[in-house]
């Protein structure tokens, strides 16, 4: 009994103590907000036509916009590096002052703040008339923050110290670093040759197909990831800016020859030698420079063809299948996908036509066509010989709709090894007139037969079915 009241009166305590604290601070007035910190300059970042940027080891770079365009104009002119020319702007415009160090009138000696000398220097020029430079010196001694006046005024103030490496810009930051220039959507083959490899591939209605050294269906995800990794990839460094004899970077003739087809026109990237741990030398044809690429880029490029072939044995998915009919033991086994009306209500609805007429169950009949878009290739093999597919198991025809909602067709047969073949039970199949035959995983090709038997026991008479 004793507890139980000691235990009350700690809870008495604790709700008054609460109740206290609450109406004493509710008493007490809230903190006047902190007041916002003064802007360095008074312009809007697209109002800049210039910057121009001394970095600390002695880049001196100009960037200047045209036609909202921005170009790099000296040391060379060429285009920017847009992400960090935008970065720089953005930063110039919403510059704060941390704090005031130090007001003209006081006459600070700026060689006190690495003012005198500035490490970097960022010149700017504006629509609205603006020119000025802004000079950023040493930090602080806790290193959060960094000294900066303008230019002709002895007012020091600090800026956060994360901004030194913004302003910090040299010619390469600056530079457009593009491996090859060319707008994707124009992208309509990617050939690839050299000692190593020699691969052609073409692009059609969205569409990658291997065409030499074999003709077959094309991984849209690697082939467009190698295309892509060429036109927005950036290079790590330039070794020349112009030069007469690649030779000597083993360019001429070239280890690979790189050639994007656009239409209308080609980019062409050239890779050479070892240009030392992790890095190749690389040319772009459009240009004068040489410079170097990650050595894991150049990896992928002299992947055999057999990685750039499409590993889905079937390209539907079960959202967009219309019909799917399936030869397997001496049957044929037919649906189609339809329209079904009840009351105002219309539904999908996938129908069996053969062997006999019934409607099929939903979730099974999704379960079927998600096991079968699913089946990958393991490998692939260049010889049918010894796949069973002479005298295939099972033959599939498949009709789907793409992105542009056009019909497509997909016959698929499917081997199985004997047990004196070098790979026995294993499970092959063809896409179509495709060369050689894709090696599946057993496991989930029985799987989807299964799915198949498990449909066909859940199908109920049509007649029965139909709604009304």
């Amino acid at each position: 009994m004793r507890g139980v009241r000691s235990t009350l009166m700690l809870f008495v305590l604790a709700v008054g103590l609460g109740g206290y604290a609450y109406f004493i601070e509710a008493e007490r007035p809230a903190a006047p907000p902190e007041a916002p910190l003064d802007t360095v300059f008074d312009f809007e970042a697209d109002e800049i036509t210039a910057v121009t940027v001394i970095a600390e080891n002695g880049d001196r770079t100009v960037v200047d916009k045209t036609d909202a365009r921005w170009r790099l104009v000296e040391p060379f002119e060429g285009n920017v590096e847009v992400t960090a020319v935008v970065g720089l702007t953005s930063s110039l415009a919403t510059l704060e002052m941390q704090r005031v160090v130090a007001e003209p009138d006081d006459n600070a000696d700026l060689a006190t703040f690495g003012l005198d000398q500035p490490r970097i220097t960022v010149g700017v020029t504006t629509a609205t008339g603006v020119d000025t430079s802004l000079l950023i010196g040493e930090r602080t001694p806790t290193g959060g923050d960094v000294y900066a006046t303008l230019d002709g005024s002895n007012r020091v103030f600090l800026i956060s110290g994360f901004l030194d490496d913004t302003f910090n810009q040299t010619t390469f930051d600056l530079r457009d670093k593009t491996i090859l220039d060319f707008i994707s959507d124009q992208v309509e083959g990617l050939e690839i040759n050299g000692d190593e490899v020699a691969v052609e591939l073409r692009k059609t209605d969205n569409r990658w197909a291997l065409t030499s050294p074999i003709a077959a269906q094309a991984d849209f995800g690697t082939t467009d990831g190698v295309v892509g990794r060429l036109g927005t990839g950036r290079f790590a460094s330039v070794e020349a800016e112009s030069t007469d004899d690649l030779t000597q970077y083993g360019l001429a003739p070239p280890r690979l020859k790189v050639d994007v087809r656009l239409t209308g026109s080609t980019a062409t990237l050239l890779v050479g030698s070892a240009a030392g741990p992790g890095l190749i030398y690389a040319h772009d044809e459009a240009r004068a420079l040489v410079f170097t690429v990650d050595e894991t880029l150049v990896g992928e490029l002299t992947q055999s063809a057999e990685a750039y072939r499409r590993k889905d044995l079937f390209g539907f998915r079960p959202f967009n299948a219309e019909s799917l009919s399936i030869e397997r033991d001496g049957e044929t086994w037919s649906f189609e996908k339809t329209e079904s009306t009840a009351g105002e209500t219309e539904t999908t609805v996938w129908r069996r036509s053969s062997p006999e007429t019934a409607v099929v169950d939903t979730v099974a009949m999704d379960d079927l066509l998600a096991k079968l878009s699913n089946l990958r290739a393991e490998s692939f093999v260049g010889s049918r010989d010894g796949t069973g597919l002479a005298l295939p198991i099972a033959s599939m025809l498949v009709r789907f709709s793409d992105r542009a909602e056009n019909s497509n067709d997909e016959r698929v047969i499917v081997g199985r090894a004997g047990p004196d073949d070098a790979d026995p039970d294993s499970v092959f199949a063809v896409n179509g007139d495709e060369p050689g035959a894709a090696r599946l995983n057993t496991r989930a090709w029985d799987d989807a037969m299964e799915a198949l038997d498990a449909l066909n026991e859940l199908s109920a008479p049509d007649a029965a079915n139909t709604p009304r």
